[in-house]
């Protein structure tokens, strides 16, 4: 059965999932997350790309790339692998370690750039593994507030989109206190064949994706902050029909919002 092929940004912008075979523990301990964030900084140097968020879970990774798509393929192949021979190595292990290729979604506005970031530091949370973001030490919530003790991972960290998005170390802090359960980003667990939210979910997800603004609100905005309101919409997966549904505009105005090219400030 051939593969289904990847769906591009035009921002090049992209959340990147990858987890163990068998959802097998892919971290033993900090040894193993410490190497496979070298692997990943320096890959990152080899392939010119930004990371803007990251958190390393027990068995699977989230990653936020900002790098055109063939490069995102690129660094996970060889990522993957100095990573699977080393971790194979030293655990005295053989056969594959990640459960086939890594899933990625693109992301299309700054909305739900900035919904991906929280959810992504919000997933040990989420996991029960810590009461506030900064609990865990592995994720870049840290790096954002600048208070990272280790320099490689502060390094690690391209923050100035996000930052500038959200106006500040304050404002992220606070952004990361909404309880965001239904946001619509990718999940290793959700069926793969399906590609659009269900109709009864859509709502919730508009929701969640539009964040201060009501989907029924979208129609009367002006001209620029509607159309962005519906690319933010349509990257979280609705379908056209949900969206003129939800907020009341037409199809054919959906559909040429979300064909013209959304500019992220002066870094897309």
């Amino acid at each position: 059965m051939p593969r289904t092929a990847r769906k591009g940004a035009e921002t090049d912008l992209y959340h990147v999932i990858v987890r163990g075979t068998g959802r097998q523990i892919i971290f033993e301990d900090d040894t193993d997350r410490r190497r496979y964030l070298r692997l990943l900084s320096h890959d990152l140097t080899e392939h010119e790309g930004a990371l803007l968020a990251w958190c390393l879970m027990d068995n699977h990774v989230h990653l936020l790339f900002h790098m055109p798509l063939e490069e995102v393929s690129a660094l996970m192949r060889t990522l993957g692998s100095s990573y699977a021979l080393w971790f194979n190595e030293r655990h005295d292990r053989v056969g594959h370690l990640f459960q086939g290729r890594f899933r990625s979604e693109p992301i299309e506005s700054e909305a739900y750039l900035l919904t991906v970031v929280r959810y992504i530091h919000q997933n040990p949370l989420k996991a029960g593994l810590c009461t506030t973001c900064d609990e865990w030490p592995w994720s870049s919530y840290r790096s954002y507030l600048r208070d990272e003790k280790d320099a490689r991972l502060q390094e690690l960290i391209d923050c100035d989109l996000v930052l500038g998005l959200l106006g500040g170390t304050t404002e992220f802090e606070q952004f990361h206190l909404i309880a965001d359960e239904a946001a619509p980003c990718l999940d290793m667990d959700r069926a793969t064949s399906r590609r659009f939210i269900p109709d009864e979910e859509a709502l919730h997800v508009a929701r969640a994706a539009l964040c201060e603004t009501r989907p029924e609100e979208v129609c009367a905005l002006p001209r620029p902050r509607r159309d962005e309101a519906l690319r933010t919409l349509r990257g979280a997966r609705l379908s056209i029909r949900q969206i003129e549904r939800i907020t009341g505009v037409s199809r054919s105005v959906v559909s040429r919002a979300c064909r013209m090219r959304v500019t992220m400030g002066t870094e897309v």
